[in-house]
């Protein structure tokens, strides 16, 4: 049980019942001493709490003094000592002979210390005295010694990685040159060398995009220089999304995509190039990118196939003129049966050329 804040920890040794056995004025008082005498240990607390209602009852405060004082007495040499004297001395208050306490701790103080040191323990002890103290004064730097082990080997891992990565680079990088339009070489290489000096890992993946990006003409040079340099800050701040940014892994990383791309986009345009397709052709035609091209075939009689974005010409209006002349081409070719033609169509003439390189064969 708790006695309020003014208790502190002390209700751990004193029971309800031994406080209310205390006059109510030394109440305060009482749990005070069995506090400090509990800082000593625990134990001594404890027996102490149990021991000073009956002293405390007589009201003799020299009494309570000497108590106090003959229990730490004892309990310097030996706490358990101090426990039991603890115990026993009230009731050697009260004998006839009031010797009797002060010779019962000189007993139990002298037998609990035992003789005088002789001068080599004595000198055992100071210098081990010494040494503790030396250790206690080691004990930070050797933790900074354990920290600093800690943070260079996290360190050597990392730079294993790294030249993990480099390693890949190096493997990785000839067959994307060999793949890349030799106009783009030089932005390129530099463009790679940027991420790889930030981390080779996400350098691995800042190649193989980069090449997409500038061999599919998605954007130019300058575009995907600032690309890269936002890619960096991401970087910066994070390895794993900064990854996820260079392989186009992230949401932010195709915004700024399609804020650098250039060209005019199809979808843009696709639904005047719809209307002008339907209107050649005579029928509903579809336009669709490139782009989609798993899921529609390239060449069909209900669709037209154009790249997402034409950047042929520096302006729109040139681009669209360009989207209209292949939209034109491609709706010609439905018009006139381009797709919709087949061999059953013309089985006579087959049938001849089947015949005919069949006998060229023998």
């Amino acid at each position: 049980m708790t006695f309020g804040p003014a208790v502190g920890n002390v209700g751990m040794y004193v029971a309800r019942e031994m406080l209310i056995s205390v006059p109510e004025d030394q109440r305060q008082t009482y749990l005070r001493m069995v506090e400090e005498i509990s800082d000593l240990k625990y134990q001594l607390g404890v027996e102490v709490a149990r021991q000073l209602p009956r002293l405390l009852v007589e009201g003799d405060s020299e009494r309570v003094a000497r108590y106090l004082s003959q229990v730490r007495e004892v309990a310097a040499t030996g706490w358990k000592s101090g426990v039991e004297v603890a115990k026993q001395l009230p009731d050697l208050y009260d004998a006839p002979d009031e010797t009797l306490a002060g010779a019962y701790v000189d007993i139990v103080s002298q037998a609990t210390a035992g003789p005088p040191e002789d001068t080599e323990t004595a000198q055992l002890a100071t210098e081990l005295g010494d040494l503790e103290r030396e250790l206690r004064e080691m004990e930070p730097k050797v933790k900074r010694a354990q920290e600093l082990r800690t943070q260079l080997a996290a360190r050597d891992r990392r730079d294993e990685k790294r030249r993990k990565h480099a390693v890949e680079l190096a493997s990785a990088l000839p067959p994307i040159l060999a793949r890349l339009r030799p106009r783009y070489r030089p932005p390129y290489l530099d463009l790679v060398r940027q991420v790889a000096a930030a981390d080779p890992e996400a350098s691995l993946e800042a190649a193989d995009t980069l090449l997409d990006l500038l061999n599919g003409e998605r954007v130019s040079p300058e575009g995907a220089a600032e690309w890269v340099e936002r890619g960096l800050d991401v970087l910066e701040r994070n390895k794993e999304v900064g990854r996820g940014y260079f392989r186009l892994g992230s949401k932010y990383s195709l915004q700024v995509l399609e804020e650098l791309k250039e060209g005019l986009a199809l979808k843009s345009v696709a639904r005047v190039l719809k209307l002008y397709a339907t209107a050649l052709s005579g029928q509903e035609i579809a336009i669709r990118g490139t782009n989609e091209m798993q899921a529609v075939d390239v060449f069909g009689v209900d669709h037209i196939i154009l790249p997402p974005e034409m950047h042929f010409f520096e302006d729109d209006a040139s681009n669209f003129t360009a989207y209209k002349v292949a939209t034109a081409h491609g709706a010609g070719r439905i018009e006139f049966g381009t797709y919709r033609f087949s061999l059953e169509d013309i089985p006579e003439t087959v049938e001849r050329l089947r015949a005919r390189y069949s006998e060229e064969s023998r």
